[in-house]
């Protein structure tokens, strides 16, 4: 099994500096510095780019606080309302790309961006996040923060209590997978729309996958709501992919 390794930390006195919080700090970074320094090539100017991604950023972390209480502790809401106005308190990296995309959206709509160009800057944002995803999920996986359920499988994790799989670890070997694929992929150009079908195409079947191994997660019939998006994103992402394959030579 994978070695257990506790939660590095720094401590300077007045300050403990966590490896978790300094990874997604390091995550909110590559995702501006990437997307902000493709999006030239892509016809989009920098400032554009650095403006929306920059709404983007703060509109998902937003959302991925309040998607996380509704969708996951909705108890917590209700013992305090104010609750879902911590916005600094839990995290859901599904609700963080859904609300980051979908303000991305809404923004870049009311900047005038639609069609091709509105594409294309979808397609420079989404080309980042497996990068981005890649170190904060190795972040949850350095602070345990998803643990799945016990086994000792190859892939789990020897916990000191026994082996169980650690579902932040295991996001991280398959996006961190996904980055390099995209490295490849990027060899060549690529129409409009590609890097967002081909990202959630790869992604959201792992997601739902993975699902089934949580053990403390809120699910509705049988499902989390991560599983849901996960199923929606995948059927939209395989029918773009599959209408836009090249036509076959006569």
């Amino acid at each position: 099994m994978i070695p257990y390794l506790e939660h590095p930390t720094l401590d300077l006195g007045f300050y403990t500096v966590e490896a978790f919080r300094t990874l997604v700090l390091i995550a909110i970074v590559a995702q501006f510095e990437i997307t902000v320094r493709r999006a030239p090539r892509f016809g989009i100017a920098r400032e554009t780019a650095s403006s929306l991604v920059g709404w983007a950023i703060g509109l998902g972390l937003i959302s991925a606080h309040v998607f996380d209480v509704l969708a996951y502790y909705p108890e917590l809401l209700r013992e305090n309302p104010l609750e879902l106005f911590r916005f600094w308190g839990s995290l859901s990296s599904t609700g963080g790309m859904l609300g980051g995309l979908a303000g991305l959206f809404w923004v870049a709509r009311r900047r005038g961006l639609a069609g091709s160009e509105l594409m294309r800057l979808l397609d420079v944002v989404i080309f980042a996040l497996p990068f981005t995803l890649a170190l904060g999920r190795l972040g949850c996986g350095l602070q345990h923060d998803h643990l799945g359920i016990r086994s000792d499988h190859w892939l789990a994790v020897a916990f000191p209590g026994g082996g169980r799989f650690d579902l932040g670890l295991l996001e991280f070997f398959w996006v961190a997978g996904v980055a390099v694929a995209f490295l490849v992929l990027d060899r060549q150009e690529r129409r409009p729309g590609f890097w967002l079908a081909t990202f959630f195409a790869l992604y959201a079947p792992v997601r739902f996958l993975l699902d089934f191994l949580r053990t403390e997660d809120a699910t509705y019939a049988g499902l989390t709501p991560a599983q849901y998006l996960a199923i929606g994103a995948s059927l939209a992402a395989s029918s773009w992919l599959w209408r836009s394959r090249p036509p076959k030579p006569a």
